[in-house]
């Protein structure tokens, strides 16, 4: 059963994470709150990446550890063999430490051992280290679904010092267009979707995404410049708690997941069909470049498309399919859009239609006055990017 927020039936509702930490040297809060659950952690922990700080942090609040190394997809193996790993240490609790895929491991695999989660995020790169929900694979890497755990994340810490100052500027520009596509997505759901429940949660989570959106696209370009030059400013923590908690809270908000509709829907759509493109590029990289798309789909401005296209560009995202490298072939199209019809659902054959209607934009981008494309990605790199 998909656990959203229904204020009307007496169902508990649940946010995000309950604690959140943000700031430069807040990584020393872990171990305090780690023990308020347990003295003994499973810290499930992504491979490439992880600050050994974690296990220090613990360590002096007398929580012994057991580190399970994570790599791959969020996906039953991993988190089959994380949870036996917990179980057969007696954990407590689970920490989890790294990017999205690990940190929703974490989550389902302390689900799965009846304990709470603790996420340390290592980027701004998606809202999984708060969010309720965890995205869900196949162990090859083809999308599932939405995992909706017993309970959110018990809390997350957000440490700036190696989530700026350690962080690939291209993984924090993929935060911002992940956090960004909630306001059209939301904006697209709210218009055209059935499913879409009315009341005072989806109202403000329609609202949070509008101003989380347009923080975002005036200020997410010059912070990625102050991130990648090491410097905390106060812009930049605001686009990063947008990023990592806000985006988090709107997700859990939205009636049940439907903070989700065309973008993330043909995210499925690349994991599902065209794996090489998931394995490729990162997971807000991929959702970016269909936004543009669901802005012209949901009617708006063509003032108000150009102006995210252009952010967009400098901050050396895609824009439309051709940019991943993918054709547009009748076969193509027909495979998209039967994918769309089943999986959002599209619920008329208008709608259907109004979604084919923009397919240009969707292959091919936005063009000029003149019917010309718009500047190609491959020549928008003057920010260094």
């Amino acid at each position: 059963m998909i656990r959203g927020v229904h204020m009307r039936n007496g169902n508990l509702i649940q946010l995000c994470s309950g604690r959140y930490y943000q700031g430069s040297g807040v990584l020393s809060h872990l171990g305090g709150d780690a023990v308020l659950l347990g003295r003994r952690a499973l810290v499930v922990a992504d491979a490439a990446v992880w600050p050994k700080g974690v296990l220090r942090s613990l360590e002096q609040s007398g929580v012994d550890t057991k580190v399970w190394l994570f790599s791959g997809h969020c996906c039953p193996g991993n988190v089959r063999s994380a949870a036996q790993a917990g179980q057969a240490y007696g954990a407590e609790l689970v920490v989890g430490v790294g990017g999205g895929r690990a940190l929703d491991t974490a989550k389902i695999a302390a689900d799965h051992m009846g304990v709470r989660a603790i996420n340390v995020p290592t980027s701004a790169a998606t809202c999984a280290a708060s969010a309720w929900l965890a995205v869900e694979y196949t162990d090859d890497g083809a999308f599932v679904g939405n995992n909706w755990t017993r309970y959110p994340p018990f809390a997350v810490i957000a440490e700036l010092d190696f989530i700026v100052r350690d962080c690939p500027a291209r993984l924090y520009a993929a935060g911002i267009v992940d956090a960004m596509a909630k306001y059209p997505e939301i904006s697209y759901n709210i218009q055209f979707s059935n499913q879409w429940e009315k009341n005072l949660f989806s109202q403000s989570a329609q609202l949070l995404s509008e101003n989380t959106y347009r923080l975002l696209l005036e200020h997410g370009c010059e912070t990625i410049e102050q991130l990648r030059a090491g410097k905390i400013t106060p812009t930049l923590e605001d686009c990063v708690c947008a990023a990592l908690q806000v985006t988090g809270v709107i997700s859990a908000m939205a009636c049940g997941g439907k903070q989700a509709a065309v973008s993330h829907t043909l995210y499925s759509y690349f994991c599902c069909v065209h794996p090489e493109l998931a394995a490729g590029f990162l997971h807000g990289e991929l959702v970016g470049s269909t936004l543009v798309y669901q802005l012209a789909v949901n009617g708006a401005p063509k003032e108000a498309q150009e102006a995210l296209n252009r952010v967009l560009r400098a901050l050396g995202m895609p824009t439309c399919l051709e940019e991943l490298g993918l054709k547009e072939t009748p076969e193509e199209a027909d495979r998209i859009f039967a994918f769309l019809a089943e999986r959002m659902p599209v619920e008329t054959p208008k709608e259907l239609q109004r979604l084919r209607g923009e397919s240009d934009v969707l292959f091919h981008g936005l063009r000029d006055s003149a019917g010309k494309l718009q500047t190609k990605r491959g020549e928008a790199h003057e920010t260094g990017i």
